[in-house]
């Protein structure tokens, strides 16, 4: 293994971010369910009445007040992790270039700007996830381009298709909603496609967690790897300075003074 280049960036774990997003995916993951779960109740409602109408108004308002409730705290949910994500991924980036490793398609920058621009958000930030994930394969520590053979794991696609999906599927209930007539059958539909959101978006965030701590344990293994080598290279270089050993300055005495004022010309 080559020696790591010392103006390289230095790496900075990022288990407290990785801890954070966990905790919010979980959280997600639950009130995802918990959405689903109610869609669930509304069908069951809707398929026993021939017209809206025929619900009373506490019942409405309270399927209201609770539908309402689980949506503003998914997006709420949908915004932390969003720029917790962001930050965690774009040091993730910034330590795959600490390991030495080069010839990346996508600068450091797209972990960033690759979730805002339109339709490159599409499939950008997917291609910079399975960039890092490959880099951080600890495996690939023999040369700074072995990474680029490394595999991407399936979690990575199938986290990003069923997150794809989710946010389609709430923009299409959304849609129904509004714009639909307050017809059995419109509700009926809408809260079908609300089911799939809750699977979706539930099944979304714990692939997100399996990815988030698939690039963590790898990173901190690969980090393990190549600071052991540079210990051990740096312990058999014969022309290493040990700057650790610092001479201990001379002591100051009244003997000491007079000999250099006396030798002093």
């Amino acid at each position: 293994m080559e020696r790591r280049d010392r103006f390289l960036p230095p790496y900075i774990a990022t288990r407290f971010t990785a801890r954070l997003l966990t905790i919010l995916l979980l959280i997600t993951a639950a009130v995802s369910g918990l959405s689903a779960g109610f869609e669930i109740s509304q069908i069951h409602l809707l398929s026993g009445i021939d017209s809206y109408a025929e619900v009373n108004e506490e019942t409405r308002w309270a399927h209201t007040f609770i539908r309402n409730t689980l949506l503003v705290s998914r997006l709420v949910l949908y915004g932390s992790i969003g720029i917790a994500f962001i930050t965690w991924l774009h040091r993730c980036r910034i330590n795959v270039r600490a390991f030495g490793c080069r010839r990346f398609r996508y600068s450091r920058i797209w972990a960033i700007i690759g979730f805002l621009i339109p339709i490159v958000n599409f499939f950008r930030p997917y291609q910079v996830v399975s960039e890092v994930w490959r880099a951080s394969d600890p495996r690939s520590v023999e040369t700074p381009v072995a990474w680029v053979n490394m595999p991407v794991s399936g979690f990575v696609l199938a986290w990003w298709l069923t997150l794809l999906a989710s946010l389609f599927l709430e923009i299409l209930e959304a849609a129904l909603l509004t714009h639909s007539g307050a017809t059995v059958d419109d509700l009926f539909a809408a809260r079908s496609i609300g089911v799939l959101v809750g699977i979706t978006s539930a099944s979304s965030a714990i692939l997100a967690y399996l990815v988030i701590s698939g690039i963590e344990e790898s990173q901190e293994e690969k980090w393990a790897i190549i600071s052991h080598a540079e210990a051990e290279a740096d312990a058999t270089d014969p022309f290493r300075i040990d700057h650790s050993f610092e001479p201990e300055p001379p002591a100051i005495t009244a003997r000491s003074i007079w000999r250099a004022h006396t030798a002093d010309p």
